[in-house]
């Protein structure tokens, strides 16, 4: 995973990618903190270097903990939304739903579409004004029976994650 990380000094990091905003899974009715895994995974996206390309200002990057699994092994896929250039809203309550995830080029959750930046009137989360970060997605999970390579991506409207190539062996 090392290959993927930038060695960076903490005072090279965009000041809002500095502060670590938590990482929130649902746990049945409840949301609860992430487990420690997870929020690993997570706190290295700041020095993540394949992270989705820009596109008005804007940003998705996928992260798993690792690039080679065992069958039957659950990869963990986590989602991040970045709004680097002024002028945004992000709300960073979560999780919110996964739309547009891809593996092998078929999508596997809900159709893509801007409708996950979307948030119904009655939202009453918190707000930040870009650039900002938000975590606060569902982690999808998926596991493999075969061995083989797979390509998981992520697609909403006109921004595309990095791909993250998966091999899965005995």
């Amino acid at each position: 995973m090392e290959e993927k990380m930038k060695k960076t000094n903490k005072k090279d990091i965009p000041k809002h990618l500095r502060i670590w905003p938590g990482l929130s899974v649902r746990d049945c009715e409840q949301i609860v903190e992430a487990p420690e895994k997870d929020c690993l995974v997570a706190k290295r996206y700041p020095f993540w270097i394949d992270k989705g390309s820009i596109s008005d200002g804007r940003r998705i990057t996928i992260l798993t903990e690792k690039y080679v699994y065992s069958i039957n092994e659950e990869i963990r896929v986590l989602h991040v939304f970045e709004a680097i250039a002024p002028g945004y809203t992000v709300y960073v309550m979560g999780p919110k739903p996964i739309h547009g995830e891809y593996i092998d080029s078929r999508l596997v959750t809900a159709s893509d579409g801007e409708e996950v930046f979307m948030v119904s009137e009655d939202y009453d989360g918190m707000v930040l004004s870009s650039p900002a970060v938000d975590y606060n997605y569902e982690v999808t999970s998926y596991t493999f029976s075969q061995p083989g390579t797979h390509e998981i991506y992520w697609k909403i409207d006109n921004l595309k994650s990095n791909i993250i190539t998966i091999e899965i062996t005995i």
